[in-house]
């Protein structure tokens, strides 16, 4: 089995909606078969006693309730999320069905439903009238216990989960781990030079195109090109960098040296497609994501800039992180510190450029946006190496050009340059002289 391959399915399991509840369903059919035999072979009552009618009308209530109550909860919840995406940015939603949450409820939903209808065929069988599957009934009054819980757990998620500060918390979150991740050294004094690889590994041999269907590229396996440019002396060049759209017959590798041992259907088996971004492997768009939701309060449609404040707060701390980590120079050496791989990389000018340009375009008619994104490169400015501080300068240059387009009073650029990390809350007597009284 490919890279590619087990990668896929492991996307398709982290992805997918219905695995868990088939699971549960599954589950729940061989306990509806086994335990009713369990109770007929059992000369003790292990469960509560129910009498014919009683235990045939909770199973039939069970059965015929269940169903009714998982399409209701389910239909609000599709319209939530649907609201959440559209609130946020329709790149949030697969976030969202990724929730374990959702899962697990409509799993034991749906196996409730289940195995009350199959525990109900064993109440009162033509062979034994005198037959009731206590011990299973009573499991069924435990799953749907477990079931209310799990509502109740669903409803309280959603609601709470849908919130802006919660998804902003939740996306810093995971951009913090992914960052920590992909970048897990301190920075050092110097940026480590960049280097051309058709100077450190000699001329083009070959170039491999793509040719599967088009898409994303969501994921590289590292450590198989590497294992193949070690084997065949060689050193291999990813054409795209992480999240661009590949077409068929687009330029995916090039090999550099003698590319003769090196096999183009195993290089193409090492890239994972799919139909949108993720963080794997792409940090990026964490950034991207984060500016989605920013520039979306900012649209005249909604208006929100508080929102976009909060989205500038997280921003602020990923890119404190970042500042203050080795990032990759895109070059992958083997033990004996030969280059055998190099992958386009994302620079610190161009973090900052995803993190802030549309946000401080988007909102620059907004005094909250500029005092924030002026608070925000202050901050950031303080925490990384010299090296780094002239992309943040030039940043802070950039926003003062536009605050200098959008306001036309002295007073009101002052009052627009200065930094303020609640948008508009500091003290505002300190930083605009008082227009004389009088006069028309």
């Amino acid at each position: 089995m490919s890279w590619r391959t087990r990668w896929k399915i492991a996307e398709f399991v982290r992805n997918s909606l219905w695995i868990v509840p088939g699971l549960s369903v599954t589950l729940a059919m061989i306990l509806g078969l086994l335990l009713p035999e369990i109770d007929r072979n059992t000369e003790s009552s292990i469960g509560v006693t129910f009498g014919e009618g009683a235990a045939e009308s909770i199973l039939s209530s069970l059965a015929s309730g269940m169903i009714t109550f998982t399409g209701f909860v389910f239909s609000i919840l599709l319209l939530a999320v649907q609201f959440g995406s559209s609130q946020f940015s329709p790149r949030m939603l697969r976030r969202f069905l990724r929730d374990p949450t959702t899962k697990i409820a409509l799993g034991m939903f749906m196996a409730t439903f289940i195995y009350a209808f199959a525990v109900l065929r064993t109440v009162s069988p033509s062979d034994d009238e005198n037959f009731i599957p206590d011990f299973s009934v009573s499991v069924s009054l435990l799953m749907l216990l477990i079931s209310m819980l799990l509502f109740l757990r669903l409803i309280s998620r959603t609601t709470h989960g849908l919130r802006v500060a919660a998804v902003l918390r939740d996306l810093g979150r995971d951009g913090s781990k992914v960052l920590n991740r992909i970048y897990p050294d301190p920075v050092i004094d110097e940026p480590q030079p960049k280097l051309r690889p058709a100077e450190s590994a000699g001329s083009l041999t070959r170039t491999i195109d793509f040719r599967q269907e088009s898409g994303v590229l969501q994921s590289v396996d590292r450590n198989g090109l590497l294992r193949m440019a070690t084997e065949a002396d060689v050193l291999i060049e990813l054409v795209p960098p992480i999240g661009d759209l590949l077409l068929p017959h687009t330029p995916l590798f090039r090999i550099h040296g003698n590319a003769s041992e090196i096999d183009d259907d195993e290089l193409r088996n090492s890239v994972a497609v799919g139909d949108e971004r993720t963080m794997k492997q792409d940090p990026a768009f964490v950034f991207r994501l984060l500016a989605d939701i920013s520039a979306k309060a900012l649209s005249p449609g909604v208006n929100d800039p508080t929102t976009s404040i909060q989205a500038l707060d997280q921003i602020e701390l990923l890119l404190v992180l970042l500042g203050t980590r080795q990032l990759s120079g895109g070059v992958v050496v083997d033990e004996h510190g030969v280059e055998r791989l190099h992958v386009p990389a994302t620079t610190w000018e161009d973090f900052l450029s995803i993190a802030l340009d549309e946000t401080r375009m988007f909102g620059e008619t907004s005094v909250q946006i500029p005092r924030r994104i002026r608070a925000l490169l202050e901050d950031v400015h303080r925490a990384v190496p010299e090296f780094r501080k002239p992309a943040v300068e030039a940043q802070i240059e950039l926003l003062e050009w536009s605050v200098e387009r959008s306001f036309g009073s002295p007073e009101e650029r002052t009052s627009a340059n200065f930094p303020d990390r609640q948008g508009i809350g500091s003290t505002r007597s300190t930083q605009i002289k008082t227009r004389p009284s009088g006069g028309a």
